[in-house]
């Protein structure tokens, strides 16, 4: 990719490293000139962000959304990553969610889990794991979405084939009711916040989109580049979803 990108860390490198594409150089030049600004921001405070809405027949058992809602921000003072597909597109997903259940009373209790620090290596949903306010072998399952914001391909589904029957479950549903395009699944990858709650026993998946603009961790992963393709479809699976567990 010609964009720059950047990442962040809980801990600070004694010493910069520069990497140089080759050939952005020239031959010509023997001497480059770097200036490099850093400030390590201690204990800096942040905060996961929870929606209840509870069940008509089953209150005791959970359906669980989640999303985390921080992304890259600045990099020094020019350049800005805004983040639409990762993961404000997951955000909304859930914000969509909530407020059909909120109109539509659903017959287990489902959550709606909004976490930070997830770029940071899951720092949120591993708090909220270790700090569950819920007994977490009430949840039925969890679905964790992460870019969400464009499905011309279809779904990936992170973990089928760990969960088999949920994933065949889940591809029913999509063909009966002819959703998405297709549906994909991969095996275990802790890349996303349902990995912590795997590593305790809860059983989930994580769900992104496939097709569209490949703008990941970019300065170009804005509003104006999501097709937004299959949300719509999407939702309608996942409400179909939680109600195949009742």
């Amino acid at each position: 990719s010609d964009s720059l990108t950047w990442g962040v860390s809980s801990g600070v490198s004694p010493k910069a490293h520069i990497k140089i594409r080759a050939g952005v150089i020239g031959s010509d030049m023997s001497h480059i000139k770097v200036r490099i600004d850093n400030r390590f921001l201690q204990d800096y405070a942040t905060a996961n962000v929870a929606g209840y809405i509870p069940g008509s027949q089953h209150p005791d058992s959970f359906m669980v959304f989640t999303a985390h809602y921080d992304h890259l921000g600045m990099m020094g003072r020019g350049a800005y990553y805004p983040g639409a597909n990762d993961n404000a597109s997951g955000v909304t997903m859930l914000l969509y969610l909530a407020k059909y259940y909120s109109r539509h009373p659903p017959g287990m209790s489902v959550i709606f889990l909004f976490f930070s620090a997830e770029e940071m290596g899951l720092l949120g949903s591993a708090h909220f794991v270790e700090n569950a306010p819920i007994d977490l072998t009430l949840i039925k399952f969890l679905v964790n979405l992460d870019l969400v914001g464009t499905g011309e391909d279809g779904i990936m589904v992170v973990n089928s084939t760990i969960y088999p029957d949920i994933f065949r479950q889940l591809s029913e549903i999509n063909d009966g009711r002819s959703l998405m395009a297709d549906i994909k699944g991969r095996g275990a990858s802790c890349n996303g916040d349902h990995c912590p709650f795997n590593y305790a026993g809860v059983p989930a998946f994580m769900i992104y989109t496939l097709g569209g603009p490949p703008f990941y961790h970019s300065i170009y992963d804005r509003e104006q580049t999501l097709s937004l393709t299959a949300f719509e479809a999407l939702a309608k699976l996942l409400i179909s979803f939680e109600a195949s567990f009742l």
